[in-house]
């Protein structure tokens, strides 16, 4: 039965991790004990329904934080706590056990709870004055996924810049969704989005030890945090998405340098990539100034786009289901302004919101950014 059910799992999880034998074991048996009145080929039947619909649903899940909502307001909405649901979407066997005979798990409670919440999401999207599409694919998607493969594969630092508004956090969004997906919660795609607030050492070691170390991570000592960091991200894999990143650049900050030049010993440790997302004025200042060893670490790697194309304005456009050749031209007009397709996007949301629908004439009357 062991063998069985063990089979089964493997079969019906593509994103199990490694884990030692006895471990893996106690599962197989806490697996059999929950189905004692069924022959081996139901068991088998069983959990592969039960592996399908947390695949689902922690798919889902995975996708709905992609596009904005954070796992706290998704507790909050169900009335659960965030971290039962990340250990839960980390882990399928987790609380999988009822606590007595007849009773809902854990696992299967979550499971009810979420599943209830994305049908009440799909009802309320139906409606036509809400409809928002979720991650359109465009050009600028693609090429931040792919730059985002590259540092996690070479373990190098990579400068993706491009135009505010052109999708530079949808193609963030698209990477982690598919490396939860792929990979499961605990993956090692750790992003962090720097601010005016966050630019000292310490700020932003303990910024990465909260996103790969642990949630509350709060100790002080530089050095400390540096070494925690390096020891629990050896040999994972990983990548440092670092949104924002042109406050690193900013001339009138001086640890912004400062910081970049620490955040490099991570790669040249072997610990992860480092992927700075931004609008290029790192590398500018870098270039100006006399940084030629930080220069050098990025010149190599660097993923510069020059915005959107118009085939990415017909994507979105396809998407808001808009249409029509002078509808068009005038997308593609606001798409080349400085707020690029989120000036687009909201002009569309704009549209939708005070008149219904969206054509020439509502596009026109709306403000454009």
């Amino acid at each position: 039965m062991l063998n069985e059910l063990s089979v089964g799992v493997n079969n019906g999880f593509n994103g199990a991790r490694f884990t030692s034998a006895s471990e893996e074991r106690r599962k197989l048996e806490a697996r059999q004990a929950r189905y004692l009145d069924l022959t081996p080929d139901q068991v088998q039947e069983a959990l592969a329904a039960e592996m399908a619909r947390w695949e689902h649903l922690k798919n889902r899940l995975a996708d709905e934080i992609s596009r904005g909502l954070s796992m706290a307001r998704i507790a909050n909405e169900t009335r659960l706590k965030a971290e039962a649901i990340h250990a839960w979407a980390t882990d399928f066997d987790w609380f999988r056990e009822p606590l007595r005979v007849g009773a809902e798990s854990e696992a299967m409670m979550i499971e009810t709870k979420l599943e209830g919440r994305f049908n009440e999401l799909d009802h309320e999207r139906a409606n036509e004055k809400s409809r928002s599409p979720a991650r359109i694919e465009t050009s600028v998607t693609r090429d931040v996924v792919a730059a985002i493969s590259m540092s996690r594969d070479l373990v190098e630092i990579v400068d993706v810049s491009a135009p505010p508004g052109s999708g530079k956090s949808v193609g963030v969004a698209e990477y982690v969704a598919r490396a939860r997906k792929d990979e499961g919660f605990d993956c090692p795609v750790w992003p962090i989005e720097l601010n005016e607030f966050s630019l000292s050492s310490k700020s932003v070691l303990r910024m990465i030890a909260r996103a790969c170390v642990s949630p509350n991570y709060d100790a002080h000592d530089e050095a400390a945090i540096f070494k925690e960091i390096a020891d629990k991200t050896q040999g994972k894999g990983g990548v440092l998405i670092v949104e924002e990143a042109q406050h690193l650049g900013d001339a009138k900050n001086i640890n912004g340098l400062r910081i970049f030049n620490g955040l490099r010993r991570f790669v040249d440790a072997g610990c992860f990539g480092i992927v700075l997302i931004g609008n290029g004025e790192l590398y500018r200042r870098l270039k100006s100034g006399q940084h030629a060893q930080l220069l050098s670490r990025m010149a190599s790697f660097r993923k510069e786009i020059p915005g959107v194309n118009d085939e990415d304005v017909d994507n979105v456009m396809a998407a808001w289901g808009v249409s029509g050749k002078a509808e068009r031209a005038l997308c593609v007009k606001i798409a080349k302004s400085p707020g690029a397709l989120r000036s687009l996007v909201q002009a569309f949301r704009r549209a939708l919101h005070e008149y219904g629908e969206i054509n020439l004439v509502t596009l026109n009357n709306v403000p454009k950014g």
